[in-house]
C-alpha cells in the first residue's frame, strides 16, 4: 500500500505542475520527500549507473524502486550531489536553509535551529504560497516528538511535523496526531498490529496528499519527510543477525 500511495502522491504532484504549466502564468507546485538514512544504492536508478561490484556491493538488492526510478528516467537524476553531513538534523538544517551547517548553527543533532535563518519556505510563503511540511523535522532541540512546533520557518501548516523519533505508528486524536503504539504511557517504536492506515510512511503520505489536494488551486509547497528506511533497517540487521547466528548453530 505504501507504493501506491506514494505513486498516487507523485502522480497528482505532476497532474497539479501540469495544470500550474498550462496556465502559463501560474508558477510551479513544488514537492520534497525526503527519506532517512536512505543509500543511494538502494535505489534502482542509481545501482544502473555503477558497476556491478558497486551497484552490489551488499549483494543482490532486496527492495526494488520503480516509481523512484521513472522519476529519475523522466526527469533528472543528480550524480554529483553530496550531503553536508552524515548526521540528521545538520544535513536537514543545509538543506532547507542552503546554507552550511556551522551557520545555521545546527553542527550536531538535537540543536535548534537559529531564528534568523530563511527557508526556502518561508521565501514561497512570501510569494503567497501555502507552505506545509509533514513528517520529521529535528531542528528545534530535543522535544520528542514534539508535534507542530511553534517555531515554523515559513512552513505554515505543520500539524504533522514532529521534532524527533523514528516512530512506525501514527493515528489521529482529538489533541492531534499522536504515535498509535504507548508502552507505560510512553511512546514506542513498535510495529507490531500496524496496519495501512497507522503505518508512519502511509499516515504521513496520506496527509501530504490531504495537503496537496486542499491548496491544489493556488501554488503550493509541501515537504514530506519520513522517518523510514531508518529504524527498519536496523530491524532487518537485527534479524539478519539472528538468522546467521541460527545458521551457525544449527
Amino acid at each position: 500500500m505504501t507504493r501506491k500511495l506514494l505513486l498516487l502522491l507523485l502522480s497528482l504532484c505532476s497532474s497539479f505542475a501540469v495544470q500550474a504549466e498550462s496556465k502559463k502564468s501560474g508558477p510551479p507546485n513544488l514537492l520534497v520527500i525526503m527519506t532517512d538514512e536512505h543509500n543511494f544504492r538502494t535505489l534502482g536508478c542509481y545501482r544502473d549507473l555503477l558497476p556491478p561490484d558497486q551497484a552490489l556491493m551488499w549483494g543482490r538488492a532486496v527492495v526494488e524502486t520503480p516509481h523512484i526510478d521513472s522519476l529519475a528516467a523522466d526527469g533528472a537524476i543528480c550524480t554529483s550531489f553530496y550531503a553536508t553531513s552524515p548526521v540528521c538534523a545538520p544535513s536537514r538544517a543545509a538543506f532547507v536553509s542552503g546554507r552550511y551547517p556551522q551557520n545555521t548553527p545546527v553542527e550536531t543533532n538535537n540543536i535548534p535551529l537559529s531564528d534568523d535563518i530563511i527557508t526556502f519556505a518561508e521565501i514561497l510563503r512570501r510569494q503567497n504560497y501555502a507552505t506545509g511540511y509533514v513528517g520529521k523535522w529535528h531542528l528545534n532541540g530535543t522535544g520528542k516528538p514534539e508535534w507542530g512546533v511553534s517555531r515554523k520557518f515559513g512552513f505554515d501548516d505543520n500539524r504533522y511535523m514532529f521534532n524527533r523519533g523514528h516512530w512506525k505508528q501514527f493515528k489521529d486524536t482529538l489533541e492531534g496526531p499522536r504515535v498509535a503504539v504507548t508502552k507505560n504511557a510512553k511512546p514506542t517504536y513498535s510495529v507490531a498490529g500496524a496496519t495501512e492506515e497507522s503505518f508512519a510512511t502511509d499516515f504521513l503520505t496520506r496527509k501530504t496528499i490531504d495537503f496537496m489536494d486542499a491548496h491544489k488551486d493556488k501554488p503550493f509547497c509541501v515537504m514530506l519527510s519520513l522517518p523510514d528506511p531508518r529504524g527498519m533497517e536496523r530491524l532487518h540487521a537485527r534479524t539478519l543477525t539472528r538468522i546467521r547466528y541460527a545458521e551457525v548453530t544449527v
